[in-house]
């Protein structure tokens, strides 16, 4: 089959929002070696206690439009390739009704009777194809690597670059159970009082390692992500745990999304073997 630009231009974007996590990572890891926050107890009269994160330097910059690039990147790629499939479908450049097609991420079925407007000129094996991955369709949705793109893409392009925050990974250690009363750790992001632990001091003892001894861990992560049922455990967390495992969940999917609907508008016979 002759060589479709339009393909190679989409397999370039998905393969730069690879670059586009790969160096997020490298400049967070330059960040976080410069220890730029320290820990901070405090307790008042009452013996309430804090524990809080101070940022002695900002996030760099890069870092959300690192991210957004990514996206952009991401769904950028996805649409490209849709148009190329369209291309190989109809042996036709530009494809019929070209300037209206884009990937199809719905979040509902009354969604995806909108999107699927756009796709009445692909064949229904192809139509089929996109139905069956589509958010509403998966069994824990919030997971889905498709809903979360389109999310993240969507908050990023029409408002702002995402705002980023530090959020609680592990907290490890001891504490004196006859003194140490009601702690509490903060499973959410460190918003602008950065508390990640609350406790109740009992006696007019100091406070040593022996009576409260905690070892904290941070990732990085957007400030609006929430916490979900995990598909197995159904305990509260984030979807693919950390930004980083999210971003290239996100990446694999829409590889394997694109190479799929690439491979069946190559050879139709493999959507008969699939059924």
């Amino acid at each position: 089959m002759k060589a479709i630009r339009e393909l190679a231009m989409a397999r370039a974007r998905i393969r730069r929002a690879h670059d586009n996590i790969n160096e997020f990572a490298v400049v967070l890891d330059d960040y976080v070696k410069r220890r730029p926050s320290k820990i901070q107890v405090s307790i008042d009269s009452q013996g309430l206690g804090k524990i809080r994160v101070e940022r002695q330097e900002p996030l760099p910059d890069d870092l959300p439009i690192l991210l957004g690039e990514a996206l952009h990147n991401l769904r950028a790629g996805l649409d490209n390739c849709l148009y190329a499939v369209a291309i190989i479908d109809s042996g036709e450049n530009p494809p019929p009704n070209g300037t209206q097609l884009q990937w199809p991420i719905a979040l509902t079925p009354k969604e995806w009777a909108a999107n699927a407007k756009r796709l009445k000129h692909l064949s229904p094996h192809l139509i089929e194809s996109l139905h069956r991955i589509q958010p509403f369709q998966a069994d824990s949705p919030e997971w889905n690597c498709l809903r979360i793109l389109h999310d993240l893409a969507r908050i990023d392009r029409h408002r702002v670059p995402h705002e980023l925050a530090m959020w609680p990974e592990k907290v490890k250690g001891t504490y004196d159970k006859t003194i140490i009363r009601d702690l509490i750790v903060n499973t959410g992001p460190l918003k602008d009082d950065s508390i990640v632990v609350t406790f109740t001091k009992i006696g007019q003892s100091e406070l040593t390692p022996e009576i409260l001894d905690l070892d904290f861990e941070f990732d990085l992560d957007v400030l609006e992500i929430e916490q979900v049922p995990h598909p197995t455990t159904g305990r509260p967390c984030r979807p693919w745990g950390s930004l980083d495992n999210r971003l290239k969940a996100m990446c694999l999917a829409a590889q394997d999304y694109a190479e799929g609907l690439v491979a069946l508008a190559q050879d139709p016979a493999l959507a008969r073997n699939d059924r």
